[in-house]
């Protein structure tokens, strides 16, 4: 009996671990970089085209000059003003499924400069 519980405790917590790892890599924002003055299409994860989802910008909801194509998030003609941590959120339960930390600098000689 003992041993049943010893085992079934150790699944329990072997769930908890994976279920914990997974909300946490979801968490994580991956960077983009972009050039000042280009437009900028950001892609919420792997969601199909036809994706209902809304975006934020440093926890706050997006403007609405900016265009939205299904999961994609158009940002024309960027400027500093537009860095930020971006997360989208899949309509209508509200679920955050991308997160990107997107930086706007000057290219120089191949390289992004703030």
């Amino acid at each position: 009996m003992a041993n049943l519980v010893t085992s079934l405790c150790c699944v329990v917590l072997a769930a908890v671990v994976v279920a914990y790892a997974q909300r946490r890599s979801q968490l994580v924002a991956r960077n983009q970089y972009e050039r000042r003055g280009s437009d900028v299409t950001m892609q919420c994860g792997s969601l199909e085209s036809d994706a209902s989802v809304s975006w934020k910008v440093n926890g706050t909801d997006i403007e609405a000059q900016h265009q939205l194509n299904g999961p994609k998030l158009i940002l024309t003609q960027v400027d500093l003003d537009h860095n930020g941590l971006y997360s989208c959120f899949q309509n209508p339960h509200g679920e955050r499924r991308d997160t990107i930390l997107l930086h706007i600098g000057m290219g120089s000689g191949g390289v992004l400069v703030p």
